[in-house]
């Protein structure tokens, strides 16, 4: 019976995520297509374009209703808990981030405002999970009724980990 409940559980969670990995799925692929297109692999482009489809992507679903979005991030993000203006503001953010790592643009100033905005994310993320209290994730914006979970705080630390990666190479290439 134990292994059951364990397997309905399972279940649940892979149907509760199957909206976000869905989307991880479809960014991993269009970035490995790209690689495969170039005929080589390049980590610095994969990551580039990683890091642009997560944004990209995510600020798409977050237009879809900026104010519900909005609404959801003040629950978790603490400039967005101080300024309400902010959470609307933050899918415009996500997008212009992720054009900016797709056309190889001024990839320094978007790796060090990848780090800072998810940190700033990731610390309100990981206090209201400590909290114990159920939170609606708005990483998918409104329209999907996501748990804030430790799937939020994985994401932007793998997000903020190939950032520094990218700051760190890039200075070291000097």
């Amino acid at each position: 019976s134990v292994e059951i409940s364990n397997v309905i559980i399972e279940e649940s969670k892979l149907q509760t995520y199957k909206p976000l990995i869905i989307v991880f799925i479809y960014i991993f692929l269009t970035s490995v297509a790209f690689q495969v297109f170039q005929g080589h692999f390049d980590s610095h482009l994969f990551m580039n374009h990683t890091m642009a489809g997560f944004f990209i992507g995510l600020s798409f679903f977050k237009f879809l209703d900026l104010k519900a979005f909005a609404e959801s991030f003040s629950s978790y993000d603490p400039i967005a808990q101080r300024f309400l203006g902010y959470g609307k503001v933050y899918p415009f953010i996500e997008l212009v981030l992720g054009l900016m790592f797709v056309a190889q643009v001024g990839l320094q100033i978007a790796n060090l405002a990848t780090i800072i905005f998810l940190g700033v994310t990731t610390f309100g993320v990981t206090k209201r999970l400590q909290s114990k209290s159920k939170f609606q994730c708005a990483c998918l914006g409104a329209g999907f009724n996501l748990p804030l979970s430790y799937v939020t705080v994985v994401e932007n630390l793998t997000m903020m980990v190939m950032a520094i990666f990218s700051l760190v190479s890039s200075f070291m290439a000097f």
